[in-house]
C-alpha cells in the first residue's frame, strides 16, 4: 500500500512497497534550486516593472519567448525592448506573483504561478489577474525560462 508520505516528499518519495523490483525516480530538483528558480520570478516582475530591459531579457534563454496571449515576443532584443516599454505606458505598474509552483528533474523545470497586476498610488487599481505556465532551463549554472505563456482572466 501506498501512503502519502511515500508519493509527497516522504523517505520512499516515488518508490512503491512490497517485494519486486523498484524503479529509481527521476531526480528531483533539489531545493535551492527551487529557491533560484523563485528568486527568477521576483527578478522578472521587478526588472519588468522598471523597465530594465537587459535584466528582464536575462531572465530567458537567448532563443525564450514571452507569450502573453498573444503573438511570442521571443529573442533578447524583443524581450528587452517590450520591458523597456511597460512602465512608460503603465506608470507605477507592478507585477505580483502568488502561488508560485515548480516541479522538475535535471536541467528542465515547469512551473505556474498566479499573476495580479496592479497600478500603485494612494488607492491602487487592479489592472488585471492571470496565470503563467512556464517552461524553465538550467543554462551557465542558472535558471532561465524557455517560455512563459500567459493566459489573462477573463
Amino acid at each position: 500500500m501506498v501512503t502519502p508520505s511515500d508519493t509527497i516528499g516522504g523517505p520512499a518519495a516515488g518508490a512503491r512497497r512490497g517485494p519486486g523490483p523498484v524503479a529509481s525516480p527521476a531526480m528531483a530538483l533539489a531545493t535551492s534550486d527551487i529557491v533560484e528558480i523563485t528568486q527568477l520570478y521576483a527578478a522578472y516582475n521587478l526588472a519588468v516593472d522598471d523597465g530594465d530591459g537587459e535584466a528582464f531579457s536575462a531572465c530567458f534563454v537567448a532563443d525564450g519567448a514571452l507569450v502573453p496571449g498573444g503573438d511570442p515576443i521571443a529573442g533578447h532584443a524583443a524581450l528587452a525592448e517590450f520591458a523597456r516599454s511597460v512602465p512608460t505606458g503603465l506608470p507605477g505598474i507592478r507585477h505580483i506573483s502568488s502561488n508560485v509552483h515548480v516541479g522538475g528533474d535535471g536541467d528542465e523545470a515547469t512551473g505556474r504561478c498566479y499573476l495580479m497586476v496592479v497600478i500603485a498610488g494612494a488607492q491602487p487599481q487592479v489592472l488585471m489577474t492571470g496565470r503563467y505556465r512556464d517552461a524553465l532551463r538550467r543554462v551557465d549554472g542558472g535558471w532561465r525560462f524557455v517560455r512563459r505563456d500567459f493566459d489573462p482572466d477573463r
